[in-house]
């Protein structure tokens, strides 16, 4: 779907009535509080490692493995790596996954959910790195990180049992969907080899209150940037919450580093881009912003909408209806990008958000 004016826009944020009352149901623990970051991060690498242990060990035929990897500093990140025990006839595609965790947390476990389906599904391999978190490494560390291990994945497909040439995604939520935009260019640009096929963008954080960021929107499509404002308050990540992150992140919103609209050249000669917005959520425009410009630009894209839904909704309501639609769309999505059917009822079996205590459900 596209949205083609504001009404329509901001009609994406009203919650149906059965909706608003799942939602009134989520309590203060289901808010992301940031202001002691490093009980924030506790609490959140937690909440993804019981996830992951909800999940239970994974099928005979996939294999997950972690090794470590070196950044330009010398510096070694984790990654994760899901793939099927036994690579399909022609090979497997390379699926390359960050972490949300609004720049300040995240574990290689945040992804599993995502990784064990895909690896399933396609016979990928999911990679799932890590990268130096804020406030200790500030912009533009992590996404410096994120570029050099995208770099050496690239150089070591084969090692990972990879096979590019069958699609090679680069992907990511939230704050690893910011990195997912920003390093499509960057890939662009250096020329990356093997060229990426494909990019999955959910709920990316593209711009910031303050004005330098809003100047980057071109001037004809700024009236349908307004999110921030129509959607102050929503549960689980607020603009009170997002300002904090921001500040630990401190980027430089003027930095092709930080925005793609910042960047030459930028939005075409791209991959094909699938992208997920939650209507109800302050960062939906920066989403449908970008999916605009993709387009314009010449760049196919495919974009799953959520009306009346918060950021991450999924992971706190997985046995929702709206949330196990969301989790077969990323089938369905990337089916899309790789070119290949998918049976939507395995697709339904196998994308799953488990249900974590302290979460609804």
């Amino acid at each position: 779907m596209s949205c083609r004016n504001r009404d329509e826009i901001s009609r994406l944020a009203l919650s149906s009535e059965e909706v608003a009352k799942v939602l009134e149901k989520l309590g203060p623990e289901d808010l992301l509080d940031p202001s002691d970051y490093q009980l924030a991060r506790h609490q959140a690498e937690a909440f993804e490692r019981a996830a992951f242990e909800k999940l239970g060990p994974a099928d005979p035929d996939l294999v997950e493995i972690e090794q470590n990897v070196p950044m330009r500093d010398g510096h070694q990140h984790p990654i994760r790596i899901t793939k099927p025990a036994h690579a399909p006839l022609g090979g497997s595609p390379l699926v390359i996954c960050f972490h949300g965790g609004g720049f300040i947390s995240g574990t290689v476990y945040n992804v599993a959910p995502y990784a064990r389906g895909l690896a399933k599904l396609f016979g990928a391999v999911v990679v799932a790195p890590t990268y130096c978190l804020a406030p200790e490494y500030p912009f533009p560390r992590g996404v410096n990180d994120a570029w050099d291990v995208v770099q050496w994945i690239a150089g070591n497909a084969s090692q990972l049992s990879a096979t590019p040439s069958k699609g090679f995604i680069l992907s990511g939520g939230s704050a690893g969907a910011n990195f997912v935009c920003v390093l499509a260019e960057l890939a662009k640009t250096e020329r990356l080899r093997p060229p990426l096929t494909g990019l999955w963008s959910c709920i990316p954080v593209l711009f910031t209150e303050d004005q330098a960021s809003r100047n980057t929107i071109p001037e004809r499509h700024r009236n349908l940037w307004f999110s921030r404002q129509q959607i102050e308050k929503t549960p689980i990540l607020n603009m009170q919450t997002a300002r904090k992150l921001h500040e630990y992140y401190n980027a430089d919103v003027q930095s092709p580093l930080w925005s793609p609209f910042n960047a030459a050249s930028a939005f075409e000669g791209l991959p094909p881009c699938f992208i997920q917005v939650c209507g109800r959520d302050f960062m939906r425009d920066d989403g449908l912003l970008y999916e605009l410009m993709l387009r314009e630009h010449g760049t196919k894209t495919r974009l799953n909408v959520y009306p009346g839904l918060p950021h991450c909704f999924w992971t706190l309501i997985p046995y929702h209806e709206a949330s196990k639609k969301f989790m077969t769309d990323i089938a369905l999505g990337f089916a899309w990008l790789l070119n290949k059917e998918v049976d939507v009822a395995e697709a339904a079996k196998v994308m799953l958000f488990p249900s974590v205590e302290g979460g609804d459900g």
